[in-house]
């Protein structure tokens, strides 16, 4: 009896250790994250180096030679999985969007260590990485470059960057540091400070970015450089004005090297290193900047297939990257009116691409950072407050672009890194519909009103429509639509109902003979239309075709369906739609439309076609702009480097975030109406921890039972209990908590939902 005792002890001992390893090992949301995805050339334009949530410095290697002019694989964001040779590790990038490639245009604050007297013009050559000990974790990226020997280790704060070499032992160990190409930077100065440290600014046509940085031990001595070596000169300035520095090295002794920036001034650049990394542990940076990862993504819990989870922490990831945070670290941010202010209560945010994200990041945003998404709205607010002359140009089909970045603003001035700004007012209208901006709301509104009015000016009331354009119609057809509500809400009345004629001019670009949009001339008449519109000209509409467009009208989704002929033949036409291969998945267009089928009456097909579109192989027919040479039979999302679809962008997290949403089955069809679209999430579980700060509830989460590759069908819901037999649900519903349940089966309830 006292011998089974013992051993019955001994066994629940056994079983307890053995569960206390499990809860300790299992893995935690930021082990799935995989910088590599959607790395490899034309599948992402996304890049595996360090970077914290917003950060403006995004530290990491600039590969060759997909980098250089004219190479048949681009690496928009300096990066290409391909490659086995880097230039030098830089520090800011525009990268995940398409357009001009930014490194044929400019690497910027590139710094590279090396044994024996580098090439200072790091244009002409390029040194070996060795691709099978290149690792790089949420915060981290890690190299070796083979001939040098040097093992190479970056992280980053959110103004600096933190670099570590082991070196061999060499009397001929040298870092340099180059400003950045010609193309990118006009003008450049260095200052070496002591015996361990520099500062300078990089001028970048009519702004600027200063740094401040510094060694954790002397060097033997330096010299300053344009296309010569300048010995001893301490302060210099040229077009490319850039620093060699010399050590004597032991053999895994580390180096140590960390650089801070911004926008302001080199004094304030200091500031950031001294505040946001004042030792010189390199661990702990490391650890910070995973640690700022974990507080991201936990906020996030799913439960299912391990490769789905790696592939949505992955793009919740990639969903915060930017846009940037330029807010100094005691509140000064330069703003787009290039005068210094104080922030006042929020962090001031650049490097946007609106027009892509409004559609999914910043609806995510509210759900899992509601915070940033406020900062961002101040953010608006002062671009609308001090700079009501700044637009990008509001054509996106002729939009102007100089070295990746659009050239406008005050005085030829432009912005951080920033992209584009279309759709602006749907973020701020979202924000404040949301309850996470709530001040100054007449400000808001006269802000929205210019922007809208900027775009689609009075006169074209006259006609109804915008000549030659009847994307744009459409587009700006729902921009009237948000102001029309902030209208509402600023007791604008009459300019609600001004507004909302507007939102119905998409009518007129209506051609109901062939059911489709269609351009316009001035004087009334149709312009000419494409034998097959499945045919993206480009002639008329922007980055789609007339099928992809005409499912634009997501403030007016009624109708639009009884346009198109009634509910019944709209779900047939949808239908078509998907099955036959129309649906572009790599560009923004028609991203919303699988879940159009829930708001016809038949959220069943919405169930099977977003599984499709997030697990399944399937025939894609278009690329960005046109029809792929031969059409590709693949998945749209996978965990690996070619993780999207060629051609497919991230646009500064937009496709990530379609992915975040549609996997945990919610998505805003319609950003400014506080509404998701429901569907069966592809994880058994999902827990969205709701931010206690702006929500009343601690954590709304979804769960679908018996859910397989097999059983992708909703048969019933409840919610927090009771019945729930709707195919959407209010953003208010979810902020204050609770637990919608599916039941999952193989065939579709046609009842439900409706």
């Amino acid at each position: 009896m006292k011998r089974d005792l013992i051993l019955l002890l001994g066994v629940s001992c056994a079983l307890a250790v053995a569960l206390s390893c499990s809860r300790t090992d299992r893995k935690k949301s930021v082990d799935y994250v995989d910088p590599f995805i959607c790395t490899l050339g034309d599948h992402g334009h996304l890049f595996p180096g360090a970077v914290v949530p917003f950060g403006m410095v995004k530290l990491g290697p600039d590969t060759y030679p997909s980098s250089l002019t004219g190479s048949g694989d681009w690496a928009h964001s300096g990066y290409n999985y391909a490659d086995t040779l880097i230039r030098g590790f830089s520090h800011i990038r525009k990268e995940s969007s398409g357009g001009t490639q930014v490194y044929d245009r400019g690497w910027i604050a590139s710094v590279l260590p090396a044994v024996g007297l580098p090439e200072i013009d790091r244009s002409k050559t390029a040194v070996a990485i060795a691709k099978r000990r290149e690792r790089a974790t949420a915060g981290l990226y890690q190299v070796t470059l083979v001939d040098e020997g040097i093992e190479v280790a970056l992280t980053a704060s959110t103004h600096c960057g933190f670099h570590r070499y082991r070196f061999p032992k060499s009397e001929d160990a040298h870092v340099l540091f180059d400003p950045g190409s010609r193309a990118f930077v006009q003008r450049s100065c260095i200052t070496v400070a002591g015996d361990n440290a520099f500062s300078g600014t990089l001028r970048t046509h009519s702004s600027a970015i200063h740094f401040w940085a510094c060694f954790d031990k002397p060097f033997i001595s330096f010299a300053t450089w344009d296309t010569v070596l300048h010995r001893g000169v301490r302060h210099f300035e040229a077009q490319r004005a850039g620093v060699l520095f010399d050590f004597h090295t032991l053999a895994e002794e580390p180096l140590l090297f960390k650089i801070g920036f911004s926008v302001i001034s080199e004094e304030q650049a200091r500031l950031n290193l001294q505040s946001e990394i004042p030792h010189w542990n390199f661990a702990a940076a490391a650890k910070a900047a995973r640690e700022s990862w974990s507080n991201i993504l936990d906020r996030v819990e799913v439960d299912g297939d391990e490769e789905y989870k790696k592939i949505f922490y992955t793009a919740l990831y990639h969903s915060c990257q930017q846009p940037s945070n330029i807010t100094d670290v005691n509140g000064k941010y330069l703003g787009f009116d290039q005068q210094v202010h104080r922030s006042e209560g929020f962090l001031f945010h650049d490097n946007y691409a609106f027009w892509d994200d409004y559609r999914t990041k910043f609806p995510l945003m509210s759900l899992v950072d509601p915070a940033t998404f406020k900062n961002v709205v101040h953010s608006i607010q002062h671009l609308y407050r001090h700079c009501a002359d700044y637009w990008t140009y509001s054509n996106p089909k002729h939009e102007p672009h100089v070295g990746g970045f659009s050239v406008s603003g005050k005085d030829g001035f432009r912005p951080f890194l920033t992209c584009r700004h279309e759709h602006m007012l749907t973020v701020a209208l979202d924000a404040y519909e949301k309850g996470i901006a709530r001040e100054d709301i007449e400000s808001m509104y006269q802000g929205m009103r210019s922007e809208t009015m900027t775009q689609m000016p009075k006169e074209y009331d006259r006609l109804g429509y915008i000549p030659a354009r009847p994307d744009q119609t459409f587009e700006y057809s729902y921009d009237s639509w948000c102001v029309a509500q902030m209208a509402a809400k600023a007791g604008h009345a009459e300019e609600h109902d001004y507004f909302m004629r507007r939102a119905g001019y998409y009518r007129n670009t209506w051609d109901s003979r062939i059911g489709f949009l269609r351009a316009r001339a001035a004087d009334g008449t149709w312009l000419d239309f494409p034998d097959d519109p499945a045919v993206n000209r480009e002639k008329y509409m922007y980055e789609g075709s007339p099928w992809q467009w005409r499912w634009f009208v997501p403030h007016d989704v009624p109708g639009m369906i009884e346009m198109m002929g009634g509910n019944e033949r709209f779900i047939r036409e949808l239908d078509y739609f998907f099955t036959n291969h129309l649906y572009q998945a790599g560009n923004q267009p028609d991203i919303h439309a699988p879940f159009l089928f829930n708001m016809a009456g038949a959220p069943w097909l919405t169930q099977k076609w977003v599984r499709t579109l997030l697990t399944e192989p399937m025939t894609h027919r278009y690329g960005t702009h046109e029809f792929y040479q031969t059409p590709i039979f693949d998945r749209i999302y996978k965990a690996a480097p070619d993780g999207y679809l060629p051609e497919m962008d991230d646009d500064y997290g937009c496709m990530a975030a379609w992915y975040v949403l549609s996997a945990m089955g919610l998505f805003p069809v319609c950003p400014g109406s506080p509404v998701y679209q429901l569907t069966a999430p592809v994880f058994d579980r999902v827990s969205i921890r709701l931010d206690k700060y702006f929500y009343p509830g601690q954590q709304f989460t979804i769960r679908a039972n018996r859910l397989s590759a097999k059983n992708i069908y909703i048969q019933s819901a409840t919610l927090n209990g009771r019945a729930y037999n709707r195919s959407s649900i209010n953003h208010e519903t979810i902020i204050h908590g609770g637990e919608l349940i599916f039941e999952m089966g193989p065939q579709p309830n046609k009842q439900w939902g409706l």
